[in-house]
């Protein structure tokens, strides 16, 4: 039997809440989306809890659940996953961070946790403080998507159980990175980590406050990336096995600019597609992600295609170019349908919702729109927050979008 193709569009951060610029609609309401309205009024929607209603998801438990897997019994260290995404090798013991370039003051005060959301030069930087040894302890460091870095601690008697320096997204400027602690002072691991990542952090910004990328972006007015932030790490020995939900036996593949959903790939048994034009940001070309979509769908029965600039512009507080980019989005998505022929199921939804006006994840569900062969239209007219209410799939969790996917 020949297996009907199948395009899932993440949108990250698709989902929102009425915003006073927009005339107190959400992005997804203000924007003209004539083709996901059209498939609306073709398909059938609904509204998925990407974890569970009143969890906040992450971008990592988000989109295992729209692969399938339930956050609730699979999860993997946000560490683990953005050095998987970086390209790097993780070895029987080590530790794993993610992190960000950040910019300090003279009095080791945060200025901006994103170092201006630097995306230039990150490499540079990152080999400058990649290898560095502490006793025993070898610390290596990659450059991630824009300002995300990923971390590896190598070494005997090395923990997880450690807290990390980034203070999160709702920290007040001004303050200071947080000292790593011991999350267990009973353990010698969990002290020898911490004491190790402490001294790392303090050397690097050193290195960094002296690094030609910097004194370069500090001469033409740019945040320097003069310090590092770490947080959510994770034991390579916890790396799980999760099987694909059973029954489907597919290839996919995944058409991503950014390195956390290509480690969340890497973890799930799918194919990473990615080219220097898919960035993971407002500027990303979607027409190309749109075209090696469509060339991968002839091979492959399932491609994920992760967009990510509705998160970014939510996160600057930005609501109209988030309504800006959703109008993209559908525009090339016409682009993709009036090119390809033959029978096709999609399936439209987001890891989670961001709040453009507070530049936040929020635990809101978020909106699911399943359209193609096999799948009945309900009454649902427009493609929305509210309107998909009313929709035939109801309100569910979102691991069980896979099983609807593919039935």
């Amino acid at each position: 039997m020949h297996r009907i193709p199948r395009l899932l569009l993440i949108i990250d951060g698709m989902g929102d809440r009425p915003i006073i610029e927009l005339g107190h609609k959400t992005p997804l309401q203000a924007a003209k989306l004539p083709v996901m309205d059209q498939l609306t009024k073709e398909g059938q929607c609904g509204i998925a809890d990407p974890v569970k209603p009143g969890i906040t998801a992450t971008t990592v438990l988000g989109t295992l659940a729209i692969l399938g897997y339930d956050p609730l019994k699979y999860t993997v260290a946000r560490g683990v996953i953005e050095a998987l995404g970086c390209g790097m090798n993780i070895n029987a013991g080590d530790v794993a961070f993610r992190g960000n370039w950040a910019t300090l003051d003279k009095k080791g005060l945060i200025v901006d946790r994103r170092a201006g959301r630097i995306r230039g030069g990150t490499n540079e930087l990152s080999s400058s403080i990649s290898g560095m040894m502490i006793d025993d302890v070898q610390i290596d460091v990659a450059a991630g998507t824009e300002h995300r870095i990923a971390m590896i601690m190598r070494g005997s008697g090395l923990h997880d159980c450690v807290s990390g320096s980034d203070p999160g997204d709702r920290f007040h400027s001004g303050a200071n990175p947080r000292p790593v602690k011991p999350l267990n002072k009973n353990d010698p691991k969990c002290l020898r980590t911490a004491k190790f990542l402490n001294l790392f952090e303090k050397k690097a910004r050193e290195i960094l406050s002296k690094h030609p990328v910097n004194l370069k972006r500090m001469s033409n007015n740019l945040l320097p990336a003069n310090a590092i932030l770490t947080r959510e790490p994770g034991l390579a020995k916890n790396f799980p096995t999760i099987k694909r939900p059973s029954g489907m036996g597919l290839s996919g593949v995944c058409v991503t600019g950014d390195d956390t959903i290509s480690g969340i790939a890497k973890v799930t048994g799918l194919k990473v597609c990615k080219t220097p034009a898919m960035t993971a940001n407002l500027d990303t070309d979607l027409n190309e992600k749109f075209k090696h979509a469509r060339q991968m769908l002839g091979n492959h029965g399932v491609v994920v295609l992760h967009l990510k600039g509705c998160d970014i512009a939510a996160h600057n507080r930005e609501p109209i170019k988030k309504k800006d980019f959703l109008q993209k989005i559908d525009s090339e998505l016409g682009k993709f349908l009036n090119k390809w022929t033959g029978k096709l199921r999609i399936a439209i939804t987001a890891d989670h919702s961001t709040w453009s006006k507070e530049g936040i994840h929020i635990d809101d569900p978020v909106p699911v729109l399943l359209h193609g062969h096999g799948v009945k239209s309900d009454s649902v007219k427009g493609f929305d927050e509210f309107q998909v209410l009313h929709g035939a799939l109801e309100r569910f969790r979102m691991y069980k979008l896979w099983n609807k996917f593919f039935t």
